[in-house]
């Protein structure tokens, strides 16, 4: 292949990788908004039926209102699990993709720097230095911490709003309300 078509290539594959990024964080943000506004409108439905002043519904009308409400957010939060997942690893082999295109090319280095940087390993970046300003080629490093919880949040964060919504569909049945 000639020098253009290779980069004609890159191009595809990285506005399909940043497309496949974007929808990612797409589907993180619209799953945390639903679940946060649900999570308002659950705790303020909760709060009225322990102080007794949501006298519009019985018993058993405001524990089905709660654990339907409950069961929706239950499944906007298997949604982000699943497609969550789906989505990162479709996010993954476009990077890898990436990398692997940039290996044929000399000195192109921008998603196997990204890769070098979140395995922990040293990166050289540009740093100031604090005599006369110069730019000068230093190591950067990403803690284990950062990555770890990077990592975690990612599957951490929807599969304890699925136990917390899971939770919240069985309590009113558990527990009586006043």
């Amino acid at each position: 292949m000639e020098l253009h078509e290779w980069l004609t290539v890159y191009q595809a594959a990285s506005v399909t990788a940043a497309s496949k990024e974007r929808a990612y964080w797409s589907l993180v943000g619209t799953c945390l908004i639903a679940s946060a506004i649900l999570l308002v409108v659950g705790s303020v439905m909760g709060m009225c039926a322990l102080d007794g002043t949501y006298s519009g519904y019985t018993d058993p009308g405001l524990s089905a209102l709660t654990s339907g409400l409950a069961v929706l957010g239950a499944l906007i939060s298997a949604y982000w699990l699943a497609m969550g997942h789906r989505m990162s690893r479709e996010v993954a082999h476009w990077h890898g993709l990436l990398r692997q295109l940039e290996g044929e090319f000399a000195g192109a280095e921008f998603h196997r720097s990204a890769l070098r940087l979140l395995k922990g390993q040293p990166v050289r970046t540009p740093m100031i230095t604090p005599h006369f300003e110069d730019w000068y080629p230093g190591a950067m490093r990403l803690s284990w911490l950062p990555r770890a919880l990077a990592g975690l949040a990612a599957v951490l964060l929807p599969a304890a709003l699925l136990a917390a919504w899971i939770a919240l569909a069985i309590l009113p049945w558990a527990v009586p309300l006043p």
